[in-house]
């Protein structure tokens, strides 16, 4: 007879729930990062913006084009604000991913546990009715040779 775990169908279930909480950790993840990213690189617009300002104001910029450069910036500084905003949402969102992939982590695991222990369990039992069954084909051989 070979080792049945009575909470298969529950284990099966808990690692299917992990492996969900993982790929949601996962697309978390993703969305922190595109978010940094979108923002280092309106920094970087930004810095070039003031770089180029300094330089066209110094070559004889109109004040329309400088008043027109100062609301372009001013909705950039916007934007900015708004993705740090996000970022922090996010990264929010990201640690609750995280708090239930470890969570369906630990229960998961748990079961794993419970079904190595029982497979040992399962396995010493085995090994003790070999060993029975062994002794007594050795107590019958010798009852034979005597009788």
């Amino acid at each position: 007879m070979s080792f049945r775990f009575a909470l298969a169908p529950l284990l099966r279930l808990r690692q299917s729930i992990e492996r969900q909480r993982t790929l949601q950790l996962q697309e978390a993840n993703l969305q922190v990062s595109r978010a940094q990213e979108t923002l280092a690189q309106l920094e970087r617009c930004l810095s070039e913006s003031a770089q180029s300002d300094s330089a066209a104001l110094i070559a004889g910029r109109t004040g329309a084009e400088l008043q027109f450069a100062s609301i372009l910036r001013e909705n950039l500084h916007h934007l900015r604000r708004d993705l740090q905003s996000n970022i922090r949402k996010l990264e929010l969102i990201r640690q609750q991913a995280a708090s239930a992939y470890h969570q369906a982590y630990r229960e998961r695991e748990v079961l794993e546990t419970l079904r190595a222990r029982q497979h040992r369990a399962y396995q010493q039992e085995q090994l003790r009715r070999q060993q029975q069954e062994l002794d007594a084909a050795y107590l019958l051989q010798r009852w034979h040779h005597r009788s």
